[in-house]
C-alpha cells in the first residue's frame, strides 16, 4: 500500500475504528471558527501529493514521475482525510431541547377499568428510519472501505434536506466524489464551495490538489498562495511550495519555504522530509539525517521517512544501515514502488543479486506498466544466466519504453547469442531508430541481415544509412565495406590509426566480423583477440568478441563438434 493509500484508510475507512466512524464517534472536534479539524486531516492527506513531489525528487531518478503524475493519487487520500474531518464536524453534539410541561392525567380507577370495554392494543406502525449521523458516518465508512464509490455516493440521498446543505456534509460529498473518479461532478462542487466561500483557506487548498490532479501546476500554484494569503501560517501550503521549487531545482527558496513549514508546525513531518531532500540535493547530508532523525522520532510509522534515510546512509557509505532503514521501510508499507527499487539498488551494492532481483520483482507487481524495475532485473537476469527471463524482460521494456534504446540493444546482444537473426536484427533496428547516430546498430542489423542470407536487404539497409554519415569518417569508409564487400585494408588502416582504445577496438569488431563473413576465419580470430586485448571496455562488442572465439574454439574441438551436431 502506498502512502496516499495508506493516509486514506487512516483516515477514511481503517481499521481499529479510525475512519469516518470513529471520527463521526470523536465529537465536536471538526470545524471550529479556525477549521482546525479539516487543517488537521488534510496534513495527513496532504502527503500523497506533496509525499509524491518528494519521492519523486530522488536525485533525478526514474522512479520521480513528477508531482503532476503522482498528485493524482493524492489527492483522493487527502480527499478521504477531509472527509473524516468534516464528518467529524458534523457530529457535533446539539443542545437537548426542553420538554413542554404536559397536563396531569386523572387515574382510572379499577372499577372503571372493569366496566369499560376490554381495551385491545392496536400494532404500532413501523416507525421509519431516523437519520443520525453516526449511523451516515458507520455506513459511509463501510462503503468507503470497500471501495464500493457508487453506493456510497448513493447514501447521500438519505441525508436530509436541512443538512445536506451544511458546508461539512457538501465537503464529505465532494471527497467521496474525487475518490470515486467523478472528475466533473468534484470539479462543480469544488467551484461552487469556492464561490460561497472564497476566503476559505482548506477550500483553496482541496482546490490546489486538484489542480495538482489535473496537471493544473499553474491553478496549484495559485491556489496554495491563496491558502496562504487567508492564513498564513497554512504549514502544509508552505510545504506545498516548497516541494514545488525544490523540483525545480530552486534549493535556496526550497529550503525557505520548508522551514517555514517547520516553524509553522513542527509537528509536521512532511515539512521535514521536504527538508531533507533539499539538504541532500545540496549534499549537506548530515543536516539531511538530523532532519530525518526529527522526522521519524514524530511519526516512525510514515515510511518514506525510513527510505529516505536509507538513501543518506547508503550515500554516506553506510550500506548495513540503508539496508535495515529500506527493510523498515517495506515493512512499514509493501506497496510502493519506490521503496522495492531502492531496496533492490542497496542489494545490488550488498552483491546480493538474487534477493535484489526479488524485491525488483516485488516492483514489477505493483506496477506492471513501469520499466524501471524492469531494466534492473533484465540485468540481474543477465548476469545470473537467466537468459530467457531477461529477454522478456527487455522485450516489455522495449514496449512500454521503446525510448530507452539500451533495452532494446541488450534484447539484440541477447537474441544475437541464441542466433536468432531476425530478432536480433528487429532489436537493433528499434535501438537505432531511437538512436541513430550510434552507427554499431545500423552495423549490427546489416549484419544480422547477411548472416540471415538477406543480402540484397543488408546492402540496401546500409545504403540508405550511408547518406546520414559524414563522407570522410572512418564510420563511412567501415559501414560501406558491408555494401561493397571490398575495400578492408583501406578500412582497417583508418582504424588502427584512431587514438581512442574503446572506439577502435568497438570498430576493429566490424572488421573481425566481416572477415568472418565473408573472408578468412584465421583472420577474424586474430581481430577477435585484439579486441578482447583491452582492460576496462565500454562497448557491448567486447561481450561478442568473446562469443566469436568461443564458437571458434567449440568448432575447433571434435568432441565439442560433434556434441553439436548430434
Amino acid at each position: 500500500m502506498n502512502r496516499n493509500e495508506t493516509a486514506y484508510y487512516r483516515t477514511a475507512g481503517g481499521s481499529g475504528g479510525r475512519g469516518v466512524q470513529g471520527c463521526v464517534q470523536s465529537g465536536d472536534r471538526g470545524v471550529q471558527s479556525d477549521m482546525r479539524g479539516v487543517q488537521g486531516c488534510v496534513q495527513s492527506g496532504d502527503r500523497g501529493v506533496q509525499g509524491c513531489v518528494q519521492s519523486g525528487d530522488r536525485g533525478v531518478q526514474s522512479d520521480m514521475r513528477g508531482v503532476q503524475a503522482r498528485a493524482q493519487s493524492g489527492v483522493l487520500c487527502v480527499l478521504a482525510a477531509v472527509a473524516a474531518a468534516f464528518l467529524a464536524a458534523s457530529c457535533a453534539t446539539k443542545p437537548a431541547q426542553p420538554i413542554e410541561p404536559v397536563e396531569p392525567v386523572e387515574p382510572i380507577s379499577p372499577t372503571e377499568q372493569a366496566i369499560g370495554e376490554p381495551s385491545v392494543a392496536e400494532p404500532a406502525a413501523p416507525a421509519e428510519p431516523v437519520f443520525t449521523r453516526i449511523a451516515f458516518g458507520e455506513q459511509l465508512s463501510a462503503l468507503i472501505a470497500d471501495g464500493r464509490f457508487d453506493e456510497a455516493i448513493a447514501l447521500f440521498d438519505t441525508v436530509p434536506e436541512n443538512e445536506a446543505g451544511e458546508l461539512s456534509m457538501r465537503m464529505l460529498r465532494l471527497s467521496v466524489l474525487i475518490s470515486a473518479g467523478r472528475t466533473e461532478q468534484s470539479a462543480a462542487l469544488a467551484n461552487a464551495l469556492e464561490k460561497e466561500h472564497p476566503n476559505n483557506p482548506e477550500i483553496a487548498y482541496i482546490q490546489a490538489m486538484l489542480a495538482t490532479a489535473r496537471n493544473d501546476m499553474l491553478g496549484r500554484t495559485k491556489y496554495l498562495n491563496q491558502v496562504l494569503k487567508n492564513n498564513p501560517g497554512h504549514s502544509l501550503a508552505m510545504v506545498g511550495l516548497g516541494l514545488d521549487l525544490l523540483g525545480k531545482k530552486n534549493y535556496t527558496q526550497a529550503k525557505k519555504w520548508l522551514l517555514k513549514a517547520v516553524a509553522s508546525d513542527p509537528s509536521n513531518t512532511d515539512a521535514l522530509l521536504g527538508l531533507a531532500k533539499t539538504y541532500y540535493m545540496e549534499n549537506e547530508l548530515a543536516k539531511a539525517g538530523d532532519a530525518l532523525n526529527l522526522a521519524i522520532e514524530k511519526e516512525p510509522g510514515y515510511s518514506s521517512l525510513w527510505a529516505e534515510r536509507a538513501r543518506i546512509k547508503s550515500e554516506s557509505d553506510d550500506l548495513p544501515g540503508a539496508l535495515k532503514d529500506i527493510a523498515v521501510a517495506v515493512s512499514l508499507d509493501d506497496g510502493v514502488y519506490g521503496h522495492w527499487i531502492d531496496y533492490g539498488n542497496y542489494l545490488i551494492s550488498a552483491a546480493q543479486k538474487q534477493e535484489a532481483r526479488n524485491a525488483f520483482t516485488k516492483a514489477i507487481e505493483i506496477d506492471p506498466e513501469h520499466y524501471l524495475a524492469y531494466i534492473y532485473r533484465a540485468g540481474l537476469n543477465d548476469d545470473l544466466e537467466n537468459y530467457e527471463e531477461a529477454i522478456d524482460d527487455y522485450r516489455t521494456i522495449c514496449r512500454v519504453y521503446p525510448q530507452y534504446f539500451y533495452a532494446a540493444e541488450s534484447l539484440g546482444i541477447l537474441l544475437w547469442g541464441k542466433k536468432d537473426w531476425a530478432g536480433s536484427q528487429a532489436a537493433f533496428k528499434q535501438a537505432l531508430y531511437y538512436s541513430p547516430k550510434n552507427i554499431s546498430y545500423a552495423l549490427m542489423a546489416t549484419i544480422c541481415l547477411y548472416k540471415d542470407d538477406k543480402k540484397d536487404e543488408a546492402k540496401k539497409f546500409m545504403s540508405q544509412y550511408l547518406t546520414t554519415l559524414n563522407r570522410t569518417s572512418t564510420e563511412y569508409f567501415l559501414c560501406r565495406l558491408f555494401v561493397d564487400l571490398a575495400g578492408d585494408a583501406d578500412v582497417l588502416n583508418r582504424i588502427m590509426k584512431e587514438k581512442d582504445v574503446n572506439k577502435r577496438n568497438r570498430m576493429l569488431f566490424y572488421s573481425a566480423t566481416y572477415y568472418d563473413l565473408f573472408q578468412s576465419r584465421n583472420i577474424a580470430q586474430k581481430y577477435y583477440l585484439e579486441v578482447l586485448s583491452i582492460r576496462a571496455p565500454t562497448f557491448f562488442e567486447f561481450r561478442l568478441s568473446e562469443w566469436a572465439i568461443r564458437d571458434m574454439n567449440n568448432a575447433a574441438d571434435p568432441q565439442v563438434r560433434d556434441s553439436q551436431q548430434s
